[in-house]
């Protein structure tokens, strides 16, 4: 049979789109800003299709693979009532594949933010539903808590060295703890009655800090009992500051994304004085519009993304920013490995990428599995992943205490 020249042409594209829709995309990304001595340069970043929509919180469980939660929706704040239960799923770095998923069932919420306690049992919020959930990854059940406040939308999750676990109520004014063993929440409220806490960390010592997400505040809830807030400077004469997510670096000092102000922000333990803004500095850049994922790195880089420009940043301290392209919206999801890698979540383009700074352990891409472009654009990747469904799940009521 006779095959015209543009036949084959066809037939050569045809081929070629199929083999680029089953790459990873490898980006090598130039450097925007070469300031800093300190600055710690981009080599590549690839993209790793998420297997579900809009991911968003990350974490790490004890042998370096993520947890990322997929809630099929972009919270602002909620989901659509139409909206199904989310997922959330483990991507492996080892074998650079999904290798466990777990659809929520019935009855069950949009997670948001996840984390991993001591025993690999993942945590996680959905503010929808007003529930905290948990997955536990020997048993591949699913269970899930009611919070005691209705409608308190439990956000952004850390878990103590006890054990206990902790989240902030973004559609109210409170932050609250869980005890898995008597299975009890408590409630602590700001003096705000509008501050809509949004991220939350553990300091090394259990303190608990967290944003005010509509105040310009900084909370913490101490060791023993004592809430506790410090003062935002608004250096950057912007209305649109809020303090979003937040991270602690190796010296222990307090970072947070600063959102709309397009800014970060810094508490100095040493200087720090409770009902002010001691202690507190604020670095600015320009062009900005959304500072929302930020993270220490295990050298004290502090990195940050800002969503609508689609830039990953990183600051040095003493030194200034850096910025790289990247796309589909880099939002919430930005953590650091124990190998310095940096990860982040495209939520729009439903990516999971990370990034290879200098000096940091590269993930080993095959020929067969990798292509390279000289800027960064999504792609369309299919991983061969392996599902794993609860094989049963249940639902409890919390009880206020």
């Amino acid at each position: 049979m006779k095959c015209s020249v543009a036949n084959i042409l066809r037939i050569f594209m045809l081929a070629a789109l199929i083999v680029t829709n089953a790459l990873l995309l490898v980006e090598f990304i130039p450097h925007a800003d070469a300031q800093s001595s300190r600055a710690s340069n981009i080599s590549n970043m690839t993209d790793y299709a998420a297997p579900g929509g809009d991911p968003w919180g990350t974490a790490f469980d004890g042998s370096g693979r993520l947890w990322v939660a997929l809630p099929g929706c972009d919270l602002h704040p909620a989901c659509p009532g139409s909206t199904p239960p989310g997922k959330i799923a483990l991507f492996d770095p080892s074998q650079q594949s999904w290798t466990t998923i777990v659809r929520l069932p019935s009855g069950y919420g949009q997670p948001t933010f996840v984390a991993v306690d001591q025993n690999g049992k993942v945590w996680f919020t959905m503010p929808v539903t007003d529930n905290i959930g948990m997955f536990d990854p020997t048993t591949g059940n699913v269970s899930q808590w009611t919070v005691p406040t209705a409608s308190a939308g439990p956000w952004g999750i850390a878990i103590d060295s006890k054990g206990t676990i902790w989240f902030t109520e973004h559609y109210v004014n409170q932050i609250a703890s869980f005890d898995p063993v008597s299975q009890t929440f408590h409630e602590f409220a700001t003096p705000n009655s509008n501050s809509n806490p949004y991220g939350i960390v553990v300091d090394a010592s259990d303190n608990i800090w967290f944003t005010e997400n509509s105040v310009a505040v900084i909370g913490e809830y101490t060791n023993q009992g004592v809430l506790q807030e410090y003062k935002i400077h608004k250096s950057s004469g912007s209305s649109g500051l809020t303090p979003h997510m937040i991270t602690i670096d190796p010296a222990g000092n307090i970072w947070w994304s600063e959102g709309w102000a397009g800014a970060i922000g810094t508490l100095d333990l040493a200087a720090a004085q409770p009902g002010t803004n001691n202690g507190i500095t604020e670095y600015t850049y320009s062009p900005a519009c959304h500072t929302s994922g930020i993270k220490a790195d295990k050298q004290g880089m502090i990195w940050l993304d800002d969503s609508c420009q689609n830039t990953l940043g990183s600051f040095s301290v003493g030194g200034s920013f850096s910025f790289y392209p990247t796309s589909g919206h880099p939002y919430d999801g930005l953590n650091v490995d124990t190998q310095n890698r940096i990860w982040y979540d495209k939520e729009f383009a439903n990516h999971i990428t990370v990034a290879i700074p200098s000096g940091a352990t590269p993930l080993t891409v095959s020929k067969q599995m990798a292509t390279t472009t000289s800027k960064p654009a999504p792609t369309s990747t299919h991983m061969p992943i392996a599902t794993m469904a609860p094989t049963s799940s249940k639902t409890q009521s919390g009880r206020k205490s």
